[in-house]
């Protein structure tokens, strides 16, 4: 089986070319949404969270409250770089669970989506790395919408990760996208080179 890790800075539209991605059969798992699962209840990675940065990163029920955290965390290199170091092993983990099972199954391929492939090591579990890029102001307008955020926050929130130039020089292709009508060729085209039939 084929493991793809996708991957780009906020605002490039990684989600809507996992969507392509799969349109050709290609089985995919967000580490977004894992996190966001880990976040909702109790359990030993939302009790690190709190301890690291407060009680008040927690809601009545012990989950996390995300908005709380982001305004933590967004406004510091380091603070997100910890936060990080501390979600990122329990989501590995689960991702790795997964995908053992879909190479069980017989899957042609897989595609783990995530934003922090690098920082969290997980470039070294995928077969090629695929990075979505976008021009800056396109991924500040796609912020904006997306999360109902000010300029300033989609500005900071931009700052404070990588250069594109990290993730062309650490990736086997990458995919423009600037909202024009090729994406899904660039797609066909990559499946293509990695012997994937489309």
């Amino acid at each position: 089986m084929i493991r793809i890790g996708l991957t780009g800075v906020s605002g490039s539209g990684k989600s809507f070319v996992t969507k392509i991605f799969e349109k050709y059969g290609v089985i995919s798992i967000n580490s977004d949404a894992i996190v966001h699962e880990l976040y909702r209840s109790k359990n030993p990675c939302t009790e690190a969270i709190a301890r690291l940065f407060g009680e008040s990163v927690l809601t009545s029920d012990h989950s996390v409250n995300r908005k709380e955290l982001a305004s933590i965390v967004f406004a510091s290199r380091e603070k997100l770089l910890l936060l990080n170091q501390t979600v990122h092993p329990f989501v590995i983990d689960k991702i790795k669970k997964v995908v053992q099972e879909k190479e069980e199954q017989g899957a042609q391929a897989f595609l783990i989506e995530a934003p922090q492939l690098f920082e969290s090591g997980l470039e070294a579990f995928c077969d090629y790395v695929v990075s979505v890029m976008a021009d800056h102001q396109i991924r500040v307008e796609r912020l904006i919408m997306r999360d109902g955020i000010t300029k300033e926050l989609a500005e900071k929130r931009i700052s404070n990760q990588y250069e594109d130039s990290f993730f062309r020089e650490r990736s086997d292709f990458c995919i423009e996208n600037n909202g024009g009508d090729d994406l899904e060729k660039q797609v066909c085209v990559i499946l293509t080179k990695m012997g994937l039939s489309i």
